[in-house]
């Protein structure tokens, strides 16, 4: 018996996936839905809940996001890194070995990490009471009790400098901050180390104790529970993290951001490759219906091997090994970037052929082919997320802190697959201008060269 199925032939799409079709003619880029149920409340403290039930495995993952992040600092530049990294060095019950022996015993993972607008600690557990509570228990004594010993602060001061101090000698970072300064200058953003040795050096415990008593306050807190839980267990366990910690304050707007302004700057480094960066400023938070034709503009131009950035760059001409495009939105403004690394001689040709495109993509927007690719691409990466408890922990984190609604995560599929290449390119008109363009390299000065002629 012979198959008489037609054949269908692969599309450009199929072929960018490596040419996979089905032989009964199913649409094999065809994604399920996501039904995932978010529980929301509130405690009686303050706190915001998001928590999701899952019984795959015996895990329990605790994201605290606290409005702690570097633009609180308000006494000291760099009170707020070392507020955090002070925290599992030792509390009012254990002293920090302790902290870390018990955490090993349990098999728990306890992590932090600290951004312009907010702190977040982590802790990851089996989901037994026995292993459960007693690392719960080292876990909110560890971030609502902390000693702040001076012993420990004299020991991770000269480690946060000689860490920002690394940063600002890798090209591709100093590029980011080169661009944060320029275009929010005057404003917090406009720190995105977070810390001046002056500032680390003035900071004192008393410091410390003020700024933790006031931002890690349970109603400055946002916190996602996902794992092998019951709803009614996962509200007793985020109650008790809420009423250990400080109460009653709450941070407030951040001031709007200055007016940007176009420029071109240039960091004066030796190394045998200069890094680029292009960064529009992006108004838009990450809830406005608009958002999400903007991601797809982004993964357009700058994500994977057949983006329009990495072709011509990259394929066409040599000039790279990659190109990337982001889209960073913050509570009050955000940024559009592209970045590079390139001979030092193409600097300038680069940018203007990097600024070319980003206009032709503006004027004409993408190919119904791009953004067939694009919409993908988003959906995979969010059921990747959705599949692991980890990964989609820090997600609805992530959504929780730019105000998405409640069924931001079952409706995202759909509402990016609703998109036309009409709407990506009435968003990037509305919101891209290319009038206030921060250029930044980072590298050594030399003879500029013309551009390599393109491949056919």
């Amino acid at each position: 018996m012979h198959d008489t199925t037609p054949t269908q032939q692969p599309t450009e799409t199929n072929r960018i996936y490596g040419g996979l079709v089905s032989a009964r003619g199913l649409d094999l880029d065809q994604f399920e839905s996501i039904q995932t149920q978010v529980h929301a409340w509130t405690t009686e403290a303050g706190t915001g809940v998001k928590f999701v039930e899952t019984r795959g495995l015996p895990i329990v993952d605790i994201v605290l996001r606290f409005k702690a992040g570097t633009v609180q600092d308000t006494a000291h530049t760099g009170l707020a890194a070392l507020t955090l990294y002070m925290l599992d060095e030792g509390s009012q019950q254990y002293t920090a070995t302790q902290q870390a022996e018990n955490l090993e015993r349990l098999g728990a993972i306890v992590e932090k990490q600290i951004r312009l607008e907010h702190a977040t600690l982590s802790l990851r557990s089996l989901s037994t009471q026995a292993v459960l509570g007693q690392a719960l228990a080292v876990f909110t004594d560890l971030v609502a009790r902390p000693a702040f010993p001076t012993s420990a602060l004299d020991k991770i001061k000269p480690q946060l400098l000689q860490s920002s101090a690394s940063r600002e000698r890798h090209p591709v970072l100093r590029a980011r901050s080169e661009a944060f300064r320029h275009l929010f200058s005057g404003h917090p953003y406009g720190s995105p180390l977070g810390n001046t040795e002056q500032g680390v050096t003035a900071v004192t415990t008393d410091d410390l104790r003020t700024f933790h008593q006031r931002a890690y306050s349970a109603s400055n807190l946002e916190m996602v529970v996902v794992g092998d839980l019951s709803l009614a267990e996962a509200q007793t366990l985020s109650r008790q993290i809420s009423e250990a910690l400080p109460q009653g304050w709450l941070a407030t707007d951040l001031p709007t951001v200055p007016a940007p302004t176009r420029a071109t700057l240039h960091v004066e480094q030796p190394g045998a490759s200069s890094a680029v960066l292009l960064a529009l400023p992006l108004n838009v938070p990450a809830n406005d219906p608009q958002f999400p034709a903007l991601l797809l503009a982004s993964d357009v131009l700058g994500k994977g091997l057949e983006s329009r950035l990495m072709v011509e760059l990259r394929q066409r001409r040599g000039l790279t090994y990659g190109v990337h495009t982001h889209v960073l939105p913050l509570r009050a403004g955000g940024l559009f970037t592209t970045e590079w690394e390139v001979a030092p001689a193409h600097v300038q040709g680069s940018q203007e052929l990097v600024v070319a495109l980003l206009r032709d993509f503006i004027e004409q927007g993408p190919t119904p082919a791009e953004l067939r690719v694009a919409r993908k691409q988003l959906e995979g990466q969010l059921l990747r997320s959705v599949a692991q408890n980890k990964r989609l922990a820090a997600l609805l984190t992530e959504f929780t802190h730019h105000r998405q609604p409640e069924d931001h995560l079952n409706t995202y599929i759909e509402r990016i697959n609703r998109l036309t290449p009409a709407d990506v390119r009435t968003a990037m008109q509305r919101h891209l201008d290319l009038s206030y363009t921060v250029q930044v390299s980072v590298g050594p000065s030399v003879e500029q060269q013309p551009l390599p002629a393109p491949h056919q």
